[in-house]
């Protein structure tokens, strides 16, 4: 932070309407509402890295256990690719067929043929959204929790709805930062605490790991207002 340029520079390329709520929240100091957008930008930054370490475990987590019920069931092929149709099973009456998950997965299928990589299991849970893991651990699949709850070993007790509540408001987090929005105005001390603890359900190494490595008690710090 701190290499401001003027107002007219700030309202120009990013919007009045959009610094308006910098404005409310500087007190109408303009110096400081800048300092305050540029802030939001290096927290997002921090999240971002962090989520992103917690999304790929938590995928890694989700996929072991799939694995051992496939198997378990005597299932050939992946289970991502879901031959027995039971993903979709609690789908509303009146969806199509196709429901989702299985538009996460057809998605993930695409963009896998567009880079033209092979269509094997690890290339498409690479590109499968954080929603798709969010729905796995909802209660829309609450079937799957007695498998999927070993994916989270260190936590106490066998609470799918405090597994489901933190990845959706991580999710929630997630999709904020990706949209470019505000979040100075959420409890963003909580929100790290929950994604260690998350990460801590899946081993506390990890939850350790995420903890050291990330940038975002340093710039929760430095908060300009």
């Amino acid at each position: 932070m701190g290499n401001l340029q003027s107002w007219d520079f700030y309202e120009f390329h990013f919007g009045a309407a959009r610094l308006k709520h910098y404005l409310v929240e500087s007190h109408d100091v303009q110096n400081q509402a800048m300092l305050l957008y540029e802030w939001n930008s290096d927290i997002s930054a921090a999240f971002w890295g962090s989520l992103g370490h917690l999304e790929v475990g938590l995928r890694n987590a989700i996929d072991r256990q799939m694995n051992l019920r496939h198997e378990a069931k005597g299932r050939s092929g992946n289970w991502i690719f879901d031959d027995s149709r039971e993903l979709g099973r609690n789908a509303g009456r009146g969806q199509r067929n196709h429901a989702y998950p299985y538009a996460d997965i057809d998605t993930a299928i695409s963009r896998v043929r567009r880079n033209r990589m092979p269509i094997d299991p690890g290339q498409v849970i690479s590109e499968i959204s954080f929603g798709f893991w969010h729905q796995m651990v909802s209660k829309s699949q609450m079937f799957l929790w007695p498998d999927l709850v070993a994916a989270f070993p260190y936590m106490k007790g066998r609470n799918q709805l405090l597994v489901s509540t933190k990845v959706g408001e991580l999710r929630e987090l997630r999709n904020r930062i990706g949209h470019h929005h505000r979040i100075w105005a959420s409890d963003l001390d909580q929100k790290f605490k929950d994604l260690v603890a998350l990460a801590g359900y899946i081993h506390p190494d990890f939850g350790r790991w995420i903890k050291v490595e990330s940038r975002v008690p340093l710039i929760l710090s430095e908060r300009p207002i």
